[in-house]
């Protein structure tokens, strides 16, 4: 499918540029940068991906024929929106509002996430309409001129909000690029409808909330880490967040657009329970890419550290990933399995519960009297953020299921996580990182993809059997 080439570029260059990033900032440079790339995040998710959100439910092929107000009300809200903050970062900066940030790097940040948000709309909107090879387009142009300008920018300027504007350009390139093949009308006051705006944000309203919450959650930490142990600590601490992050949401958002455009096309044409059902099944898919990759990236933490990682964040990066790894599993977990469940039924109110939670959770810890853990204290406040949100979410979502996901595939896949951790395991630290690297990856492969194969998990034997079969039957004798 050719929506998935994207996000496997995506997550590759995405780790890549992290990672060079890292390397010629710094571990001091690489923290403020960490900062503002946070705040990149929570502008986009706090105040424009709504529209994403509003885009993916209500936003389709047959909406374009016969609602054109969806797509004109989004459209006429994503240029207000942009206008207003633009307007309101000029007013602060003439102000001069002090908010303990270089004025460069804060506008470049604001500026990022206004870009960042219309990024993820206009890709939004080639999903729901299937355009899968402008979609490819628009994700690779931004990535690869990502990779050049960010990584150049560190290179010859080492100034962190260069770096945040390289980022900004490389957006500004792609939206120009698929503009005429996203487009539908010349944009229309007009053409907009309050009503279907208003419904945009109540639907919304709820998840805008929660990942907002979710972006919070970084930047607090940040900050905190930045002024109890310096810039540098906090780099440390950010390198192995964004990493984390940017893996474990890239396959969680790959996942929640395969299967759930899937899950909406299957309510539209047998019905809610055919859809939840799905949904239901959908978990053991996405337990089968989810563990393994969390489990997999722990055992080889130590080779992928001595290989990859910049020197001078070595020792830092495996301490702080290793007590991360948790945390990004269940939000992926909770992105791609649960959450779904929520967006079909338009009953979000359960995401900003669970996130404030998680929330509440992680000031505690970081702002509790626990200060024997140190610096790691805030990845200990973070990850148990993630996966006490992820508890709520999944007790919520279950609940409200027809059926309970096939618990003997689950039960399968978790066996398969365990012996492929059994196999992998006395590999470490017994050869150079390139080797060892590579015969752990290879040897974890196939022993999780044997044990699945052997157990049958969601009848992928069968399957692949039945395949094989029709591939000889077509070929000529």
């Amino acid at each position: 499918m050719t929506v998935l080439v994207p996000f496997i570029i995506n997550a590759g260059l995405n780790f890549v540029l992290g990672l060079l990033i890292a390397y010629f900032l710094g571990p001091a440079a690489f923290g403020l940068y960490a900062i503002g790339a946070a705040i990149v995040v929570l502008v986009n998710t706090a105040l424009l991906d709504w529209l994403r959100v509003s885009a993916i439910r209500f936003y389709s092929l047959a909406a374009r024929e016969k609602q054109p107000e969806v797509r004109a009300t989004l459209d006429i809200l994503a240029a207000g929106i942009s206008i207003a903050l633009s307007g309101l970062l000029i007013a602060a900066i003439v102000a001069g509002i002090d908010f303990r940030l270089p004025a460069m790097l804060l506008a470049a940040a604001v500026l990022g996430g206004i870009g960042a948000g219309l990024f993820d709309y206009h890709g939004a909107v080639a999903r729901a309409r299937f355009l899968d090879a402008a979609y490819a387009k628009l994700i690779i142009v931004k990535n690869v001129l990502a990779l050049i300008l960010m990584v150049g920018g560190a290179w010859i300027t080492r100034d962190p909000a260069i770096v945040l504007l390289g980022g900004l350009i490389s957006v500004v390139v792609a939206l120009l690029l698929v503009r005429r093949a996203l487009a539908d009308a010349p944009l229309s006051f007009s053409a907009a409808d309050k009503a279907v705006a208003w419904s945009f944000f109540i639907y919304s309203l709820p998840l805008i909330g929660s990942n907002a919450i979710y972006s919070l959650i970084p930047l607090i930490n940040r900050s905190l880490l930045a002024g109890a142990h310096g810039f540098a600590e906090a780099g440390y601490f950010s390198l192995a967040s964004d990493m984390g992050l940017k893996l474990f949401g890239t396959l969680a958002s790959m996942l929640e657009i395969v299967l759930l455009r899937e899950v909406i096309r299957l309510d539209e044409t047998r019905g809610r329970r055919a859809a939840l059902r799905r949904i239901a099944d959908n978990v053991v898919v996405v337990l089968m890419v989810a563990l393994p990759v969390a489990a997999g990236f722990w055992i080889v933490l130590p080779a992928f550290e001595r290989l990859v990682v910049p020197l001078s964040f070595h020792g830092h990066f495996s301490a702080y990933m290793s007590i991360l790894i948790p945390g990004f599993l269940a939000l992926m977990i909770s992105q791609a399995a649960f959450i779904p469940v929520f967006l079909l039924d338009k009953r979000t109110r359960i995401a900003p519960m669970a996130t404030g939670l998680g929330l509440a959770c992680n000031l505690l810890l970081a702002l509790g009297p626990w200060g024997s853990a140190g610096p790691l204290r805030y990845a200990y406040a973070q990850a148990s953020a993630f996966i006490v949100a992820l508890g709520l979410t999944a007790a919520a979502a279950l609940r409200s299921l027809p059926v309970w996901p096939p618990l003997r595939d689950c039960a399968c896949v978790l066996v398969a996580v365990l012996s492929m951790v059994a196999a992998t395991w006395p590999l470490s630290g017994r050869f150079a990182a390139p080797i060892e690297l590579a015969l752990q990856v290879g040897v974890g492969a196939l022993v999780y993809a044997a044990v699945i194969l052997a157990c049958d998990v969601m009848r992928s034997r069968t399957r692949l059997s039945l395949w094989w079969l029709m591939r000889r039957s077509r070929a000529p004798r």
